[in-house]
This record gives structure tokens, sequence and C-alpha cells, in this order.
């Protein structure tokens, strides 16, 4: 029965919903029981859409590799926009979306500046502003997203992330449209 108001959207969910608590009730977390439930068609872009929105590199491992995780991208980001999923387990998911992109971008600016810059990843977003590979206001927000990327390394963050306001949605929404940017800027 395909949705045809935002009443039976409604509706629809609120099944969705307790049908999977039922399920989840059921088998715990017992692995052994066949209840994998099919991941909706259509959201996810392939790895040939995403290779599309790469067409500035030049290394054809590389693009396939971001693809790849372009879909794992889209996997998360359906996760966040499509469940209700809250608390440190949602910023958590951002943290984890945070971590990709930050090293989607340390890898384009890495190969993309091959020969012409290969030093750090600031002092290649340094360069790409100098000559005009980026404009200005992408400089700091893709050098923001690389701290936060940083954070990967648990031994080396010095407080507690429970409830750190770096893991927000906003936030999420901006790392993005800095990624975005960056790959529109390159192309």
């Amino acid at each position: 029965m395909a949705i045809q108001s935002d009443g039976e959207l409604k509706e629809a969910v609120a099944t969705v919903g307790q049908l999977l608590q039922d399920i989840q009730d059921y088998v715990g977390r017992d692995f052994s029981k066949p209840c994998k439930i099919r991941f909706p068609r259509g959201y996810i872009r392939t790895a040939a859409q995403q290779r599309v929105r790469l067409s500035f590199l030049n290394d054809p491992v590389l693009k396939d590799n971001i693809a790849y995780t372009l879909i794992l991208s889209d996997v998360l980001h359906w996760i966040l926009v499509r469940t209700d999923l809250a608390a440190t387990a949602k910023d958590m998911l951002i943290k984890l979306q945070m971590f990709l992109l930050g090293s989607l971008v340390e890898s384009i600016t890495k190969v993309y500046l091959r020969g012409r810059c290969g030093q750090n990843y600031v002092k290649r977003t340094e360069y790409m502003e100098q000559n005009g590979m980026i404009p200005a206001h992408l400089r700091p927000e893709l050098d923001w997203l690389w701290d936060l990327r940083n954070r990967m390394h648990l031994f080396q963050v010095t407080c507690s992330e429970y409830n750190l306001s770096d893991y927000t949605t906003a936030n999420h929404n901006r790392a993005v449209k800095a990624f975005q940017e960056l790959l529109d800027a390159l192309s």
C-alpha cells in the first residue's frame, strides 16, 4: 500500500516503529535468529553517482574509495534523519559522520595537491586559499572539521565527550556544507 497523505505517513511510521520494537523485544541481542529488516531502497546513492561528484580527482583508486565511504555516509545519514535516535547515541553517530567527512577532506586535499603542496593538512588548506582554489570563508570551516576529525584519537581527547556540544545537528550540517563546498570549489 503506497502512502498517499501525511495522515497515512504518520500511521505507517507508528506501525513500523511498533513492529521494530516488537522484533527487538523478541530477539533482544540474540543474533542467531533470522530477522534482517530490509533497508529502504532509493536513499543510498551508488558508487557511480558518487564518483561523478569527484570528477576533479585523477586518482581512480581514491575516487572509488571516497565513493564507497560516501555510501557509508548515506547509510549513517538515513539513520540520523529517519530514526528518533537521541542523546549520546545520536551524538556519537554525528561524531562518526564528522570523522568520515574530515578524513575525506584530508585525502582529497592531499591527492589534489600532490606535487604542489604535500605538507600537513592546515598547510594544504592555507595553500588552497592563497591560490584561489577555495574561497576564504571555506578554509576555517575545513580546519574546524579537521580539528573535530582529530578527536578520533581518543587518547588525545582531554575532556569527556558526554554531552559535548560539538556533536549537534547544526554542526553536522555545517560539516556537510563545508565538504560540499570543497567539492564544488574543486569541480
